[in-house]
């Protein structure tokens, strides 16, 4: 086995079952493809060098059913693997997906309570970490849920989760479960920190946005939280993809708009950016809050305002911020039967190149 200068990386990798990764990947002529890998093991064992993970062109593949089986394999294949596959640890300790598991009556299952956030991470950052670990401590405290470690470890376990995972750009889950406790007792449980770390692809194309016949309710009190209750941005966001639309725009009881199922609404007039209040129903987001700070520097006004459809129809530009999307431009807004068409215009293109900036991103 290899020991020494050679650092185990990255837990244990379920193998993949692609079909068109059955490709030959090595010399080795008794592994000449992913199919006699995968009869071999359902685990794979990664060793490579500590930080030369990304770039290097071979690392050393060890098959545990066959321990005398140690061979070298192309570096893109491996990143191949993990690409694939989500990087996951609960409590701090790494897992492979197979043995993440949680208890059937933790009460984030059986009620909905727990917390997340969702970030991006670039090479080994955290993009706006700070804000979105005081939205989580906000978040916990608002609903009653007392986390289990410090947010320090919190981000020290979601940092490493992030860096097992090779792509340069990631997506990272960071859930708070409530735990298991007994039923309607007021007691909690042991909560759980589940971290999952996964390949991510920043959206460049503009949406299409199909308007949800669901409505937000704008007073209560639990819209200002990121819990994980999200039924109802699940669904609308179903029904818009099954229409052919990339998102669903979700309007509140007052026929507002409020928000994006998964990121905040901005529209701009005579080059001034406008979004809906937090009054409006929307999730206070991450991004969102960002470029209300950041829009200054850019030397352009931003503010809060309600807006119904009817109104938005003459703005000059539409775009969508969130942690995963950045900036994006909106080309349509539509209910199904009308369409409402912009152009992105050179503020939204102001605004993702600097976010672009901020992320440490290379818009492509």
């Amino acid at each position: 086995m290899p020991t020494g200068a050679l650092y185990r990386r990255a837990m244990t990798i379920p193998a993949i079952t692609t079909a068109s990764l059955t490709t030959s990947i090595m010399s080795n002529k008794r592994l000449r493809t992913m199919q006699s890998i995968r009869s071999l093991s359902s685990t794979l064992f990664i060793d490579c060098p500590e930080t030369k993970f990304r770039d290097s062109k071979s690392c050393i593949l060890l098959l545990p059913t066959r321990p005398h089986d140690i061979t070298m394999v192309p570096a893109s294949t491996i990143r191949e693997f993990v690409r694939l596959k989500s990087i996951v640890s609960m409590n701090g300790r790494l897992l492979s997906r197979d043995k993440a598991k949680l208890s059937v009556f933790d009460n984030s299952l059986l009620y909905a309570e727990g917390l997340f956030e969702t970030l991006l991470a670039v090479d080994d950052h955290l993009v706006f970490e700070s804000y979105h670990l005081k939205r989580l401590q906000a978040g916990a405290q608002a609903i009653g849920l007392k986390l289990p470690v410090s947010m320090k470890t919190i981000s020290t376990w979601t940092r490493r989760t992030a860096a097992r995972h090779p792509d340069r750009i990631k997506k990272v889950r960071l859930t708070v479960s409530s735990g298991e406790s007994a039923r309607w007792t007021g007691k909690q449980g042991k909560p759980q920190v589940i971290v999952a770390a996964a390949s991510h692809v920043i959206p460049e194309r503009p949406f299409r946005l199909l308007i949800s016949p669901l409505r937000v309710d704008q007073d209560s009190s639990l819209r200002r939280i990121k819990t994980i209750s999200y039924v109802l941005q699940a669904a609308a966001l179903k029904q818009a993809v099954e229409r052919g639309f990339d998102d669903a725009l979700l309007l509140n009881e007052k026929n507002q708009i409020a928000e994006v199922t998964s990121a905040n609404l901005f529209w701009v007039k005579r080059g001034r950016i406008f979004t809906p209040p937090l009054s409006a129903g929307c999730l206070e987001g991450v991004t969102r809050a960002v470029l209300l700070k950041q829009a200054s520097r850019l030397g352009l006004m931003a503010e809060e305002r309600d807006i119904t459809l009817d109104r938005i129809a003459s703005a000059d530009e539409v775009f969508v911020s969130s942690s995963l999307k950045l900036v994006l431009a909106v080309a349509e807004i539509s209910d199904g039967h009308r369409q409402l068409r912009f152009k992105p215009g050179p503020v939204t293109a102001a605004l993702r190149r600097q976010f672009f900036v901020l992320a440490g991103a290379k818009e492509r």
